[in-house]
């Protein structure tokens, strides 16, 4: 993420350190930022819940299926939550679980930006073996946004390695969406070959001008560009906020 450095003008509202990180939500204006060994995790705005941040490219990408459809969803890293608070502004999912390894992030996602929602499972675990050992129902849309950090940067928990891709696709469903957050661009190029290995050959690549993200969305079946044009207009945001999702860059990956 270009994005990243944390802004000490924006007013302090709560912090907390332990011996390997510092915690710190702040507040700029309406939004809310959550802020881990100074890098920036997540931002929240109740007014603009798709403000430009790298998590609208995690959350729109659900409208290239029906939202009706769209019933189980799960999410690997919670960071503050912004991803969850978007979904239910845009889709009528059923449950939603959400895994995550930092319990402060929980705490936070609850406390902080408002994640609340009785559909919503927070579940305070390792992502990586929560997955490997579970054996339940697919879910219609998978994202995979397992980060941490080295030196104040951004870093991917989990490679995506052959391994880790089939893991995510067994659980899916046959018109499942998978998506999936990439420091750079070339890392999710290199990714191609495993996606494809894995069945996942259709997909589109979103990104946003500030940020270094290159977002993966990958399915087993076909996505059209103009399904996720006619569901955004249905969605009943009003004509800025969809103004501000159509600013995200959306291309076809090149297998």
């Amino acid at each position: 993420m270009t994005d990243s450095r944390l802004d000490t003008n924006m007013t302090l509202l709560w912090e907390h350190k332990t011996p390997d990180t510092h915690y710190s939500v702040r507040q700029s204006g309406a939004s809310i930022r959550l802020y881990s060994n100074r890098v920036f995790h997540s931002q929240w705005n109740p007014d603009k819940p798709f403000a430009g941040g790298v998590w609208d490219c995690l959350s729109l990408p659900v409208l290239y299926r029906p939202v009706t459809e769209t019933r189980r969803i799960l999410l690997l890293g919670v960071g503050g939550g912004a991803v969850i608070r978007q979904l239910q502004s845009i889709c009528e999912f059923a449950e939603l679980s959400a895994v995550e390894i930092d319990a402060q992030h929980l705490d936070i996602a609850t406390r902080w930006f408002g994640v609340t929602d009785d559909r919503v499972e927070l579940i305070h675990a390792d992502a990586i073996e929560w997955l490997a050992n579970y054996s339940g129902e697919p879910y219609d849309l998978i994202i995979d946004d397992l980060f941490g950090h080295s030196e104040g940067e951004p870093l991917r928990a989990c490679p995506l390695t052959s391994n880790w891709v089939e893991q995510l696709r067994s659980n899916l469903t046959a018109k499942g969406l998978l998506i999936v957050n990439c420091v750079t661009a070339h890392e999710l190029k290199q990714a191609l070959p495993v996606f494809s290995d894995s069945g996942l050959r259709h997909g589109f690549r979103w990104t946003l001008p500030a940020y270094e993200n290159a977002i993966g969305v990958l399915s087993q079946e076909s996505l059209q560009a103009r399904q996720w044009s006619r569901q955004l207009e249905d969605t009943g945001l009003d004509n800025a906020t969809q103004r501000q999702a159509r600013a995200t860059i959306r291309r076809p990956l090149r297998y």
